[in-house]
């Protein structure tokens, strides 16, 4: 005899789904470079723009005796930094059938173009944060391991003590380049992960193409190209002593950062020592001592954070806290303290300890980030269908005027 209950198998005719809205966003929207250079944020227009610093005082000056020789005349030296601006693009199309049918909430959880909108600029800003956390190179990651006419393979952090789907995900559209810079492959796709996770130090992926690659070799955004990005924070504190923006760091050692290698001999090719407070005090003295007391700010990775809040409680200290200043720190947080100041953990940041006075690093805006409207509309129609694109630019670079009232700390191990 069958079954004479209605079940709710048997009664999906006359049943709805419950659908619960609003989308509910996965990913950690809080950019703590973002934030803390809009303080800084200067505009502008033309070509580029012209720093003036000075780096080295008058040499004109001595003690001498009763009537002896007056010192040798001296002056000031000053010199301009160039910065230009790097170009940051986000794209969506949309069709006109999509806009109709999510017009209202009767049809769809949200608009879809307002949609899109709102979160390509939370996307586009998602990115320049990382790329001001780093050096303007735009490494993602690299290869672990070489490969041969693979559609299967195998990637690591950009460096060592970096996830290595810190900056990808299944969907990332990537070039490989060669460490000299010449493109090895462009526009390869990841489509699955079939090893490892968003922690792991390396993952295998499976990608749209057969990839020939060498160990080693750099993934950076598709059509991007090498060393187009926002030179961010670590293009000046790097210890190097190369030309950026135009200024010979080896020739003026007051345009160098304050570097402090945790490790044997003091050098970046030391063996990695545990962190200590004893590293910290002398990173924040040695950026003092140079560009006067100007750190508001800490600046690291999450793991860095974890073995300062471990070197706390080995040294039976209370963990402080203090309230967010509206910079690199939000107002509406607290934050672990060091020496007054907060120190704040940022999902971009290297495996660094930056030191940062906000007063000196420099947003420079040739435009806002916006919907290009240039036609008078954001959108741009297909000539042949009823298919529309927005682009959202800016366009915009990232400077530290005192490089030398910054520090950061590296090449540490858990305490």
């Amino acid at each position: 005899m069958a079954n004479a209950y209605q079940s709710i198998t048997s009664g999906l005719g006359i049943l709805k789904n419950f659908y619960q809205g609003p989308i509910v966003d996965q990913f950690n929207e809080d950019l703590a470079i973002w934030r803390g250079t809009e303080k800084g944020k200067y505009p502008w227009s033309g070509v580029q723009v012209q720093r003036p610093l000075k780096v080295r005082r008058n040499p004109g000056v001595g003690a001498t005796t009763d009537g002896g020789a007056l010192p040798t005349i001296g002056r000031q030296t000053t010199l301009q930094a160039t910065i230009a601006a790097k170009y940051n693009y986000l794209r969506f199309g949309i069709t006109g059938p999509m806009i109709s049918a999510s017009k209202s909430n009767v049809g769809s959880f949200v608009r879809s173009a307002s949609f899109e909108l709102e979160e390509g600029y939370n996307d586009l800003k998602s990115d320049c944060n990382r790329q001001m956390s780093w050096d303007g190179t735009g490494d993602l990651a690299r290869m672990n391991t070489a490969a041969a006419a693979s559609s299967s393979i195998v990637i690591k952090g950009r460096e060592d003590t970096e996830p290595a789907l810190k900056f990808l995900d299944i969907g990332s559209v990537f070039d490989i380049y060669t460490s000299a810079g010449v493109l090895v492959q462009a526009g390869i796709t990841i489509t699955a992960l079939t090893s490892g996770n968003a922690s792991s130090s390396t993952a295998t992926v499976t990608v749209d193409q057969a990839v020939s690659a060498s160990a080693n070799d750099v993934l950076v955004r598709q059509g991007s190209g090498v060393s187009n990005e926002i030179q961010g924070l670590l293009t000046q504190l790097d210890g190097a002593t190369s030309t950026v923006f135009g200024v010979d760091r080896s020739s003026y050692v007051q345009t160098q950062g304050n570097v402090v290698f945790v490790t044997s001999d003091g050098t970046s090719s030391g063996t990695a020592l545990p962190l200590s407070l004893n590293y910290l005090q002398q990173a924040e003295d040695e950026a003092e001592r140079r560009g006067g007391r100007m750190i508001n700010a800490i600046y690291s990775d999450y793991a860095s954070r974890r073995m300062y809040q471990k070197l706390l409680l080995a040294d039976k200290r209370y963990v402080n806290t203090v309230q967010g200043d509206g910079g690199f720190a939000s107002k509406d947080k607290s934050y672990l303290e060091w020496n007054g100041k907060p120190w704040v953990a940022d999902k971009d940041c290297p495996t660094r300890i930056m030191m940062l006075p906000d007063k000196y690093i420099e947003r420079y805006v040739l435009e806002e980030m916006a919907f290009a409207d240039d036609t008078g509309s954001m959108y741009i129609a297909a000539a042949d269908n009823d298919q529309l694109e927005v682009r959202i630019r800016f366009f915009a670079n990232l400077f530290n005027s005192k490089p030398a009232g910054a520090a950061v700390l590296q090449s540490y191990i858990s305490p």
